[in-house]
């Protein structure tokens, strides 16, 4: 049996920078709260937390009684980024703001709220109820339309302008697929891929990873989208692909002993819990 972690995996450049930073000011004793997970990955936010971090739901920041409750602690926006609104209502109340919001995703409010104000429809192509998702429709006074399938296509107003983008970490193929479907329906309607670079090269890194072993474990957090995504490009490339949160859902009967196995995961996977599979089926294989 041999073990490779995927040279590849590990932290998007976004959520490295937002790791970065919340670490900085933990390490510093600054009492730090983030709104909402900080990524959807729960085993690195219970590490963050042992070292820190607070972690309140986004809905506070629309009740006083409990944001008064926070006076006296930063408050940082994680990757997924918040509206307009949730800032305006952070500042007014003198906290001090961290802003977290991944560049690309920034890109993406900026976008919706400048079309937003030309009077155009804004139509994000993603999940509904995504964190980053539910951010970029405040910057639209959350009058956008969320379109996952084309059950959605009756939402949308075939008679005016049309501005679409989408949820950064959705497959480009979702996205093209989607942009077909809604160019058969508005009259007038412009495109902007807005799917991250650095995902978009991701499908075509992990796919070669998971073709070159003989079995692949994906370590990902339950509710991220990008780790979906990804297991799923794995699985059709290996069928031999099983995914897990933790080293508890690891069996030992998908291996076999003359097996490559390879290791890799999300976009919002810290390194070290490749390691620590890594190490424990090293481990086991030593004690045979």
């Amino acid at each position: 049996m041999e073990i490779i972690i995927d040279p590849r995996a590990g932290f998007c450049p976004g959520v490295r920078r937002a790791i970065s930073q919340v670490e900085t000011r933990l390490q510093r004793g600054e009492a730090l709260t983030a709104l909402g997970p900080l990524i959807h990955n729960q085993r690195e936010i219970d590490r963050l937390a042992l070292l820190g971090l607070e972690t309140v739901s986004q809905e506070v920041a629309d009740q006083p009684d409990k944001l008064a409750g926070l006076q006296g602690r930063e408050i940082f926006i994680r990757t997924h980024g918040v509206g307009t609104a949730l800032q305006t209502n952070l500042h007014d109340a003198g906290f001090t703001v961290i802003d977290g919001t991944c560049s690309t995703v920034k890109r993406v409010q900026k976008m919706a709220a400048e079309h937003y104000r030309l009077g155009e429809q804004i139509v994000i192509i993603g999940k509904k109820g995504h964190a980053e998702v539910i951010g970029i429709l405040g910057h639209c006074e959350n009058q956008g339309i969320v379109a996952a399938d084309e059950t959605d296509l009756a939402e949308i107003d075939p008679e005016r302008a049309t501005f679409v983008i989408a949820q950064t970490t959705i497959g480009g193929e979702q996205f093209e697929r989607m942009c077909g479907l809604i160019a058969g329906h508005v009259r007038q309607v412009t495109f902007a891929d807005t799917t991250c670079p650095f995902i978009s090269r991701r499908y075509d890194q992990i796919a070669g990873f998971a073709g070159s072993v003989d079995l692949l474990i994906f370590v990902g957090g339950r509710e991220s989208s990008n780790s979906r995504v990804l297991f799923e490009i794995c699985r059709q490339k290996n069928p031999r692909s099983y995914r897990i949160e933790s080293p508890a859902e690891l069996d030992r009967a998908w291996i076999h002993p003359q097996d490559l196995i390879g290791i890799t995961g999300g976009a919002s996977t810290p390194y070290w819990q490749f390691e620590e599979i890594r190490d424990l089926l090293s481990a086991a294989e030593n004690k045979v």
